[in-house]
């Protein structure tokens, strides 16, 4: 009996100086939040985040003057909306018909509706286009899309564009972002 008056003694000190050593060790906060928004349709996964390679150009296709002319051929992109429901689920009677974007970015510095490149070369950048190869000024909302129920795919292209006075070889990159509205 008094093996286990003291074993009992023994847990209740541990416990005891446990909770008595236990200091608050830091603390913090964590702010939670978002935003819902109504949309149609959602964005494929494969059209979130894309790659346009324009693999191997030549400067020798660029002009010689100084204005800024088309350096290789126009590399096409899509972004595909699925799951389209076009009924909205907020306002009552409202039917979504169409879609439009604009495009973001750093913009070039001689040519601010297009976009500017990053790395070994200069003198260059990238023009977005419409499926029809009509320019979609940088920061500018692209015309209306007819969109329907299901599936529907927006088509786009872009081409490098180059300062010939200003040229010079080497890797290059860019970053576009695009925002959906529907209407």
């Amino acid at each position: 009996m008094n093996i286990h008056w003291r074993g009992a003694l023994l847990i209740a000190l541990s416990i005891g100086s446990a909770s008595a050593t236990a200091k608050t060790q830091g603390h913090g906060k964590v702010s939670l939040g978002g935003e819902i928004v109504e949309t149609p349709c959602n964005i494929a996964g494969d059209s979130l985040d894309q790659t346009v390679d324009f693999g191997l150009v030549s400067m020798s296709d660029a002009g010689r003057d100084a204005q800024p002319s088309l350096i290789g051929s126009r590399r096409h992109f899509a972004i595909r909306l699925v799951n389209c429901e076009l009924a909205s689920q907020i306002k009552p009677d409202f039917i979504y018909r169409a879609a439009n974007l604009t495009f973001s970015g750093i913009a070039d510095s001689q040519d601010p509706q297009w976009l500017a490149v990053h790395g070994e070369a200069r003198g260059m950048a990238i023009e977005l286009l419409t499926d029809a190869g009509t320019p979609i000024p940088l920061g500018s909302t692209t015309a209306d899309y007819l969109i329907v129920a299901g599936d529907n795919t927006l088509r786009f292209g872009a081409q490098l564009r180059i300062h010939p006075d200003r040229a010079r070889a080497g890797g290059f990159s860019s970053l576009a972002k695009f925002t959906l509205s529907y209407l």
